[in-house]
């Protein structure tokens, strides 16, 4: 792959990354749907489980793409030619299952299976 191509590849990557964690950061949908929002049988159960899976996912999905990026940037002048883009690939990948898996496990912690809250724990997040 030629460099210009390579820096064009990391920049979609990179900017679609981020522009999917923004709107998931600051487009919320009110209720519970089948087209937008953090969409799993838990985080449906009730309009408490959407919300705080929204909020929460849309953090860490945040977070993912920041970090994604900045390894992205680091090894697209570490490594030579294609192997930043896999690399960038497996960053990406890990923190989206990595968002997920906490995002399920805090649904899980803070909810019961029918969805609604546990006991109280002090905090939002």
């Amino acid at each position: 792959m030629e460099n210009s191509e390579l820096l064009i590849t990391h920049f979609m990557l990179g900017f679609s990354s981020l522009l999917v964690a923004t709107l998931g950061k600051l487009v919320r949908p009110e209720s519970p749907n089948g087209m937008m929002g953090y969409r799993t049988k838990r985080s449906m159960k009730s309009q408490a489980t959407w919300d705080f899976a929204n909020d929460f996912g849309g953090n860490m999905m945040m977070w993912t793409s920041i970090g994604t990026v900045t390894i992205q940037i680091l090894s697209y002048f570490i490594f030579q030619g294609e192997v930043s883009l896999y690399v960038t690939l497996v960053a990406l990948f890990l923190g989206m299952i990595i968002s997920i898996g906490s995002t399920e496990y805090q649904l899980a912690q803070r909810f019961d299976k029918a969805g609604n809250p546990k006991a109280k724990t002090g905090d939002r997040f």
